[in-house]
């Protein structure tokens, strides 16, 4: 058994004796993670911290039901993902503006001005043209890319096929590639 395994079978024993220091340290080790792939889905901070409190009640629910056999983490991106994609879905969404607030920060004292507002720039037409990918591309690039999980934790967190995240990846690059020729050296 992989060491990660082995810590989170150690965990989910004691998640699943009702351990309150067990959840704490789940809700430590991931809230940052789920928060990110929340954000990243929905373009807004109120309804990532919505999706990520919901991921650990539902996690918490489900204890268990949970078989051990994928990684806690693996476990909780499923349950993220598939709440962002039903609120994307819900004819009910609020449009609201992403949170810009990347953009409004200070540049560090001495940095190049020109620089840091180009580097902005790239940030936010970054942010636009992954949030302009449609959903079930979106999900993989911000799995992959952005929060670094193995094409075969993203397949099981999303109950897809091996070859279909290797597609949709493929495709949002090359969508991604073209929203950001500019960009490209």
């Amino acid at each position: 058994m992989r060491e990660g395994l082995a810590d989170d079978a150690a965990l989910l024993a004691r998640l699943r004796t009702g351990d309150t220091q067990a959840f704490e340290e789940l809700v430590t080790t991931y809230q940052h993670r789920i928060f990110g792939v929340a954000f990243r889905m929905l373009g807004s901070g109120a309804e990532a911290e919505e999706i990520a409190q919901e991921t650990f009640l539902r996690a918490h629910r489900a204890l268990g039901e949970f078989r051990g056999e994928a990684r806690l983490g693996t476990w909780l991106y499923a349950i993220a993902s598939r709440l962002c994609l039903n609120r994307l879905a819900a004819a009910s969404r609020r449009h609201e503006a992403p949170d810009e607030t990347a953009l409004h920060q200070q540049p560090a004292e001495g940095a190049d001005a020109a620089a840091v507002l180009e580097q902005r720039e790239l940030q936010a037409a970054l942010h636009d043209a992954v949030a302009a990918l449609p959903e079930e591309r979106r999900i993989v690039v911000v799995l992959r890319d952005l929060e670094g999980l193995a094409y075969e934790e993203i397949a099981e967190a999303l109950g897809l096929p091996l070859n279909t995240v290797r597609s949709r990846l493929h495709r949002a690059r090359l969508d991604l590639k073209a929203k950001l020729e500019r960009w490209l050296p």
